[in-house]
């Protein structure tokens, strides 16, 4: 299954939608930033979220929370190393999204 835009379940059967981050995703990752406690300026999140596709790999996680699609997760991870280089994930919204990211983003890492 090629994870990196896809539906899953998360362990408690909550879907959870990976996808490629877009430019919108910056109040997403803000507000993760937030409910995880760190902070992170708009010129943090503008990085994360813009990445060269030849070098490096970016994810997001969605699910459904209240009506309306949340963030619950974002990872990057580079190229041909298999190597995760971050996952923020609202485990208390989405148990489990962090261990799918990170999944993932390492075997797409991997492979590349």
């Amino acid at each position: 299954m090629h994870l990196l835009d896809d539906t899953t379940a998360l362990p408690d059967g909550t879907r959870i939608r990976l996808r490629l981050p877009h430019a919108a995703d910056r109040i997403g990752v803000a507000e993760l930033s937030q409910r995880l406690g760190l902070e992170a300026d708009d010129l943090e999140i503008a990085r994360a979220l813009r990445f060269d596709p030849r070098t490096g790999t970016a994810l997001c996680a969605t699910v459904w929370v209240d009506g309306r699609e949340t963030l619950v997760a974002f990872g990057t991870a580079a190229r041909g190393t298999g190597r995760v280089d971050t996952v923020l994930a609202d485990e208390r919204v989405a148990p489990g999204a962090g261990a799918i990211v990170g999944a993932a983003l390492a075997a797409h890492a991997a492979a590349a």
